[in-house]
Order: C-alpha cells, then structure tokens, then sequence
C-alpha cells in the first residue's frame, strides 16, 4: 500500500510529529500515513521531495522558500500548513492557481507577540538597558536615571498600527495601564469593539504625529513594505518610541537608527529585521536606548505548542475531509473521491 506522505519542512524530529499527531489521528489512519523530515540543502532537493508529498508542513524558519517551481513541482499536494503566522516565504498565488490552499498558525502566538510589545514599551519608557547596564557595572545610577527621560505609560497616547488579532491583544493589555490609544488598519473595527479596546480611529499620518509609543502590528505586504518610512520617522514627536514585532522590511532601519543617535526619539523595541538572521553591519546595533530580541516576541513554550497544536490540528482535519481553519489564499481542499 502506498502511503500518503506528510512532509515537514520545518527542523522538526520525525519521530516527534508522529508522537504529536498520533493525538490528532487514529490508529488506523496512521498506518495510511508516513511522516517524512526535509534534510535536503538544494532546490533540487526540494523539488523532488515536494513532489511525492500529499500534505506539506511549511518551515516556521522561513529559510526554505517554496517558489512557483517548487510549487509547481508539489503536483499531488492537497494542503500546505504553515507552522507560523508568516508566510510570505510560499508563493500563495502560484499554490492557488494549482489548487492548493496553503494556511497558517495565526492567533496562535497574539498573546506571546502582545505581552512582548507592553514589555518592550515598559522598557523603552523606563530606560531599562541603560539602568541595567549601569547597575551591572556597580554605578548607582537612581537620581542619575532622571536626566535620560523615566517615563510612565500612564496619560501616554499610545498608536497602535495593525488591529488585526495581535493588535487588540496589545490593547487589551495598555488599556489598565491608563494611556490614550489610537488605532489604524485598513479595516475599520466596529463602534462596539473600539469601545472595548479603547481605540479610537486616526488615518496613519496623524496617528504618527499624535503618538507618544507606535507599536507595529501589520503583515508584510506590498502596502507595508518600508509603511515607516524615513519621512515618516521623521513626523514623529520628540521623544517617540517605537515598538516592532511584526516584520523587520515595515520599517527603514537606517532613518531609525539616525533619528535614535540624534536624539529626534527616545527608543525603540525591535524583534524583526531587514535580514534575519541579523548581520553585523544592521544599523540599529549601535542605535542606542534599544531593546533588541531576535523574533522571539512569539516565541513562548505555550504559543510553541499551540502552533503546533493548531497546526497538526488542521493536517487532521484535510486528512478527515474537513475543510481546515487558516486558510491564506482563498482555495479550499480538493477532496479525493
């Protein structure tokens, strides 16, 4: 009997994707099934590995991009799952001119990506690094500490761009806190959901103008590549912080970097970047008044498993004819008859 392959792309164990699916499987529908791990370094490889794969598991690394040939090559693919949020490295278009629905993990990290984006803000405005950094050196910095800028979040006004999942997350978590919070997206929330949240609607310039903490919540598309740009960098208040957790291509790292070594805004929390992993020449190394993590902001054990979880969950349910939740690129399962 020929079995159905599920490829994984992903640095995952074979050994543990079988433990993790025997809880979403049956007995019997494992033995109909063969768990195969990608170890392959050229796009001949991958080519040929796609194309004796009925279901692939995407790379949560986004190293192993899966372009129009390796799409086109993946012929008795139903069903791409992608074990992340992004996925801009999988050519959606060209999977759905083959018919293949490609989905993602999205949801399954917000609360990691949220409380990471409040810790940054709470760090930036609290000038955290520099004390930290003084401290370890035994400099008792506590009145020094004032002449930097040690702020509060209460009565700021905090602009939230992106109010997608991870965005309202982050509101639910400032809106205690006390601060002012504006929101922009290209989709208006409801009049009830805003006075939830406490949002309140501003086009992107004048968002930027008014607010004292920006945090970034946006997909990579071509309407946010470079979305804070030099000019708009520019028009943000003095003593600005920006925050950063969704793609490191939204924002112009050079013109950050200058307005931070100027001294036009006050910080920054940066997850993402141009290039990742980051390369010693990326200019916001020697930016000061930073917070720098390497896309960790989703990264918890917790959301860990529920990617995992929610991802293993939608294989099963192609696998059981059931039409997965996710989906990226408008195409639903072609069931086998």
């Amino acid at each position: 009997m020929v079995k159905r392959q599920i490829l994984v792309l992903s640095p995952l164990p074979e050994a543990l994707v079988e433990v993790l699916f025997k809880a979403k499987a049956t007995e019997e529908e494992m033995q109909d099934l063969e768990v195969v791990s990608y170890k392959g370094t050229s796009k001949e490889e991958l080519v040929e590995a796609v194309s004796a794969a009925y279901v692939i598991i995407g790379d949560y690394t986004n190293n192993i991009a899966m372009d129009a040939d390796v799409i086109g090559a993946s012929n008795k693919c139903i069903f791409i799952q992608q074990p992340s949020t992004g996925y801009q490295h999988i050519d959606v278009d060209e999977a759905a001119k083959q018919g293949i629905p490609v989905a993602n993990a999205a949801g399954a990290n917000s609360i990691a990506v949220a409380e990471h984006a409040i810790m940054t803000i709470l760090g930036c405005l609290k000038k955290l690094m520099l004390c930290h950094d003084k401290t370890r050196k035994a400099q008792w910095v506590q009145d020094e500490m004032a002449n930097y800028g040690v702020l509060e979040l209460y009565r700021k006004t905090l602009g939230v761009i992106g109010a997608g999942r991870i965005g309202k997350e982050v509101a639910r978590r400032a809106k205690p806190f006390g601060c002012q919070m504006l929101y922009n997206d290209i989709v208006l929330l409801t009049p009830e959901t805003e006075k939830e949240l406490g949002l309140s609607y501003r086009n992107l310039d004048d968002l930027i103008a008014e607010s004292d903490i920006i945090t970034l919540h946006v997909p990579l598309t071509p309407e946010t590549e470079n979305l804070m740009s030099a000019e708009r960098i520019a028009r943000m208040k003095p003593g600005a912080i920006l925050i950063n957790t969704s793609r490191g291509q939204t924002v112009d790292e050079e013109a950050l970097a200058s307005a931070l070594k100027e001294g036009r805004i006050a910080g920054a929390g940066i997850d993402v970047f141009s290039k990742e992993p980051i390369t010693a020449d990326n200019p916001l190394l020697d930016a000061p008044y930073t917070i720098l993590t390497s896309h960790t902001a989703g990264a918890t054990n917790e959301s860990r498993l529920r990617i995992i979880d929610l991802s293993l969950s939608n294989v099963a349910d192609v696998l059981n004819g059931k039409v997965p939740v996710n989906i990226v690129n408008g195409v639903e399962p072609r069931f086998p008859e």
